[in-house]
């Protein structure tokens, strides 16, 4: 049985009565304790704003929630609205290098360094904006921010249980391991070209892809498969034989107490429908 012990005057300075709050976070314990600093002393917390409805015919780009790539925590997509157009959120102003971070559902790591072609633009105010102080990589601290002890602090600070949110009060006690600047950016340059890595994998993956695609749709519009038997990925297996198919749809579980034999897939029948294989049972096809 877990016993927390915290002073009546904590409780009301804080709000808070709940266990998880008051019990310390324990991920952040893995670091250096003096190499820990809350966000406060390393990023400012911005509060600029702007009206985009005061200029109805003035086009932005705005910057939500789901224009973040929680993955890897980049800026993926915007939407270009004007004025006339722009929700009510939209109105926390943003520079290149700033980092938002999501108050809403904040552990899904919707955390994003603002690039440089968005300088000026707008973003939700489900956003915490923050902004690193001098000798601070902007690049780091968007790592830091987004590791699971900080994950984990933002977890505890939370209120509400459908749409659990943070406040940017939350954000500025947040504490994260911060070495010195050299390092920073040691570890800025090691992440990002591994990120960058990543990109240009993909990227290849992505052009193979459609090239097979477009290789496929030319051998059905000529009749010709001849060529599509010369594999470009020899050493990649994939399921891929209707002889194999058949095996592996009879080894498929059974479904709603019947036996494995109950239900095939016929191949052979263009319609392609599942049929009862038991056809004594006098049942129509599925």
């Amino acid at each position: 049985m877990n016993v927390l012990i915290a002073s009546q005057k904590q409780l009301i300075k804080e709000e808070r009565w709940d266990f998880d709050y008051h019990s310390p976070p324990e991920l952040i314990l893995e670091f250096p304790q003096d190499s820990l600093k809350p966000v406060i002393e390393v990023a400012e917390i911005v509060k600029e704003k702007r009206d985009p409805t005061l200029m109805p015919d003035s086009v932005f780009q705005y910057i939500d929630i789901s224009s973040v790539d929680v993955e890897v925590g980049e800026i993926a997509r915007t939407q270009e609205l004007t004025g006339g157009e722009a929700p009510s959120r939209a109105r926390k102003l943003v520079r290149g290098y700033d980092i938002i971070i999501s108050t809403c559902r904040p552990t899904r790591g919707a955390i994003a360094v603002v690039p440089e072609e968005l300088h000026g633009e707008i973003c939700s105010t489900g956003f915490s904006v923050i902004r690193a102080r001098d000798g601070v990589n902007p690049f780091y601290l968007h790592y830091a921010i987004r590791l699971q002890s900080t994950m984990e602090q933002f977890r505890k600070f939370s209120t509400g249980s459908s749409y659990p949110a943070i406040l940017d009060s939350d954000v500025a006690k947040t504490r994260i391991p911060v070495p010195d600047i050299v390092d920073q950016n040691e570890i800025v340059k090691s992440l990002r070209v591994a990120l960058q890595t990543r990109k240009e994998i993909m990227e290849r993956a992505n052009n193979d892809w459609f090239k097979e695609n477009n290789r496929v749709l030319a051998a059905l519009r000529e009749n010709s498969f001849r060529y599509l038997s010369l594999n470009p990925f020899p050493s990649i297996e994939v399921l891929w034989h209707l002889d194999e198919i058949k095996k592996r749809v009879v080894a498929l579980p059974s479904l709603d107490g019947e036996t494995s034999g109950d239900l095939e897939l016929d191949f052979d029948d263009p319609k392609l429908e599942i049929e009862k294989a038991s056809q004594d049972k006098g049942t129509n096809p599925l």
